[in-house]
């Protein structure tokens, strides 16, 4: 087995296991509830979930994501869409979106979308090993010297990789990737208060 089927194959497996956490919250609240009012609010959300999870393994498997020509796309879509599922999954966050609106920026949808939903399902899992009362995630975006600089910051606790309560690190290093193959840059920066996870977007006025 080569090296490159390897890496992907670990990838594709990283990345399912995103959108199905997102599916099981969702059968879990099922079950929890007594009325079933919100039963289509749950299941449309379960239906999302599963197609992303095809899209995904199709893409991933044709490489769309690492080989074909960026363009521009609007980021706050891509973000709102990604946070409309994971505050009904994840009631008890409160998640806050400073930015939205128009957001564009120069990559390739499936790109920033794994990119984004990998970094706030990683703030999901700080503020949940956290356990505190106000679990915060923040993402804001400004232009900043003609890029789009987008900051996602999680109230939860400091943690190493060793330390992390889900996950093997492999998230963080899947979206370094991909920002490469769109010529974004990723940095993060921890305190006693929480991370504050740093994409540096490009846009066509950067590329003018």
């Amino acid at each position: 087995m080569s090296d490159d089927f390897s890496e992907m194959t670990a990838a594709l497996a990283h990345e399912i296991k995103n959108p199905a956490a997102v599916a099981l919250a969702h059968v879990n609240l099922l079950r929890l509830e007594d009325e079933k009012s919100n039963l289509d609010h749950h299941l449309n959300h379960i239906e999302q979930a599963l197609y992303n999870i095809c899209n995904m393994v199709k893409d991933m498997l044709s490489a769309t994501y690492n080989g074909c020509e960026a363009y521009e796309v609007n980021l706050s879509n891509i973000i709102h869409e990604i946070l409309e599922t994971y505050r009904a999954a994840w009631p008890e966050i409160s998640f806050i979106f400073e930015g939205e609106g128009f957001l564009p920026c120069y990559g390739h949808e499936t790109s920033l979308r794994m990119i984004f939903s990998n970094l706030i399902k990683n703030a999901v899992e700080a503020v949940e090993a956290a356990n505190n009362q106000n679990s915060v995630i923040t993402i804001s975006a400004s232009y900043r010297d003609e890029f789009l600089n987008v900051l996602i910051s999680d109230t939860g606790i400091v943690y190493s990789t060793q330390d992390k309560p889900h996950g093997n690190g492999l998230g963080l290093a899947i979206c370094k990737n991909l920002a490469n193959g769109i010529g974004a840059e990723i940095s993060a920066q921890h305190s006693e208060d929480g991370c504050t996870v740093s994409v540096n977007l490009r846009t066509l006025r950067t590329l003018a």
